[in-house]
């Protein structure tokens, strides 16, 4: 190959990583509406509605709805591994019922609900869940290849100061070969972690622990995407 043709295809790799790349993050998520008639007003064109749970989450007597909506049609999107890969862009929409039967948008979050951008693993999403007024929202992960751990965690979301504060969390992990197991419960209200050991479903242990100093808490806000957050040294929810 002359120097000539060398350059010329370096250019044109670097021109088409750029070109790929650039696709990969031209992707809007569209603003969801203030006010509707129903949960079908607040799902876009070309979008479909995943997930839904109903409960009162603001404690006035009314049922809420929480949807997930997903984009119909796969995009071009960067994962975690800074690999390009096709996925499915999803929405978390939580709708307060008003007394006129008005549904009002309280809350938008574009990236607490995890994509299927592994093509190693399970799709990540696994439920969503209102229990006596809290917002629960389930994750697990199972990987094909690359690791022998299933872990299944789950967020607790409870509306309170005009926001959605996450108050608890559990998170369960499971070594496939090994069998065992290891399970966190934290409660960031009154500052304790209770923390579970086993083998083949047999607990072998357990111990609380009582945080010294309450970790800030963390709202949907602020806790923009799961398993982020560095609750305590080496453990990450």
């Amino acid at each position: 190959m002359t120097k000539e043709k060398r350059i010329a295809y370096i250019l044109t790799i670097v021109f088409l990583t750029t070109l790929q790349f650039s696709y990969a993050q031209d992707f809007d998520y569209p603003v969801l509406p203030s006010q509707g008639k129903n949960q079908a007003a607040f799902v876009p064109a070309g979008w479909i509605i995943l997930d839904s749970a109903y409960g009162d989450l603001n404690k006035d007597g009314l049922n809420d709805i929480v949807i997930i909506i997903q984009k119909r049609d796969s995009v071009n999107m960067i994962n975690d591994a800074s690999d390009t890969v096709l996925t499915h862009p999803r929405i978390l929409a939580i709708l307060f019922q008003q007394s006129n039967n008005i549904l009002s948008l309280a809350e938008q979050s574009n990236s607490f609900i995890l994509k299927h951008d592994n093509p190693s693993m399970d799709d990540p999403y696994s439920r969503l869940v209102i229990n006596k007024g809290v917002l629960e929202i389930n994750f697990s992960f199972f990987y094909n290849i690359g690791s022998w751990y299933i872990t299944n965690t789950t967020y607790k979301f409870r509306f309170q100061q005009k926001q959605f504060v996450l108050t608890g969390a559990e998170k369960y992990s499971f070594h496939r070969a090994t069998h065992h197991f290891e399970e966190y419960s934290y409660n960031f209200l009154t500052k304790v972690r209770m923390k579970t050991t086993g083998k083949d479903e047999k607990v072998t242990r357990k111990a609380t622990t009582k945080f010294t100093s309450r970790p800030t808490l963390q709202t949907l806000k602020t806790f923009i995407k799961p398993f982020t957050w560095q609750v305590e040294k080496d453990h990450y929810l």
